[in-house]
């Protein structure tokens, strides 16, 4: 029983997604939702939203740094730098467009070269 503003930043985290969910809503806003936490809670997090997107037949609005967390997350993607649109499409789709093994290096490539953006 503390005052939010005393918790730590994952603590923080966990009660943001929290409230964010109270409403049941159809589309759910998140912001670096594991942003803060230890691995095994990012990873409970994770698995949770899998879960309930599932179950709830919701869609989920995701920014994200984190490319392993956007693999599990999404199926469409917008990959931006610097406020600009450089590719989109599945994790499956740029994965191979780009020859790269993950989204961590498709990122990776996009953002260093900007000659390659679409």
């Amino acid at each position: 029983n503390r005052i939010t503003g005393e918790l730590s930043s994952g603590q923080k985290n966990r009660v943001s997604l929290a409230k964010a969910l109270i409403n049941n809503p159809k589309v759910l806003l998140l912001d670096e939702p594991t942003a803060s936490l230890d691995p095994e809670i990012g990873d409970f997090v994770r698995t949770f939203l899998e879960n309930y997107k599932k179950e709830k037949k919701i869609s989920i609005l995701l920014a994200s740094h984190n490319m392993n967390e956007v693999t599990r997350l999404c199926k469409s993607i917008l990959m931006m730098k610097d406020g600009i649109i450089i590719d989109r499409g599945s994790p499956e789709d740029l994965i191979n467009k780009h020859g790269r093994q993950n989204l961590e290096e498709v990122f990776l490539k996009l953002s260093r070269n900007k000659n390659e953006f679409n």
